[in-house]
């Protein structure tokens, strides 16, 4: 039994109190042993067959930005169909890689080939951040010495990603809506 740090436990109390309930949680630890990330999964959330995740591990990551001079840090939210379970480690690979290579995580950012790195077969290869769209109610909460606000992860293809740096996330955004893009799906169609 894993045991939580109160602020773990304040992250993972905000994601039962949005996703509704909490069916397990999954750890993972980089190749080192020196990093762990927890990835909450509620299933049959926000509609049946598919899954709701959010990270736990995120917080420990600098941002570089700060509320009311209180550091700002994120944590990572997602929901995917059941049959890719693999949504999960891929949630958790995005912390990994916040922790280890310090890129920015801001809405927009695109995290280049990490869906690529635990499955170079699925149609979707790299995970666009952006603000919460399929929850409203993920708000910012207050830790101990920081406060934690969730970016949700949408899997995109390679001809999206490139489309995005061109003409901006607005505008790729504007097209998942024209299509009514499935973003559960990692094995849908590109909309460019």
């Amino acid at each position: 039994m894993t045991n939580y740090s109160k602020d773990e436990e304040q992250i993972i109390h905000k994601a039962v109190e949005v996703f509704g309930r909490k069916d397990r949680i999954e750890n993972y630890s980089d190749e080192r042993k020196k990093h762990t990330v927890h990835v909450l999964a509620s299933e049959n959330q926000p509609r049946p067959e598919v899954t709701a995740y959010a990270t736990v591990g995120g917080y420990h990551c600098p941002t570089g930005y700060t509320v009311g001079g209180i550091p700002l840090r994120i944590e990572i939210v997602g929901a995917c169909h059941s049959s890719f379970p693999l949504f999960s480690s891929i949630l958790g690979n995005c912390v990994f890689h916040m922790m280890k290579s310090h890129v920015s995580i801001f809405p927009g950012a695109i995290y280049k080939d990490v869906i690529t790195a635990l499955d170079d077969s699925l149609h979707m290869q790299h995970i666009l951040l952006i603000p919460p769209f399929l929850w409203d109610n993920f708000s910012t909460i207050e830790l101990s010495d920081k406060k934690v606000a969730f970016l949700q992860a949408v899997p995109i293809s390679e001809k999206e990603r490139t489309f995005a740096l061109e003409y901006g996330v607005d505008s790729l955004l504007s097209r998942f809506d024209d299509e009514h893009v499935n973003v559960f799906n990692l094995e849908r169609r590109t909309v460019v």
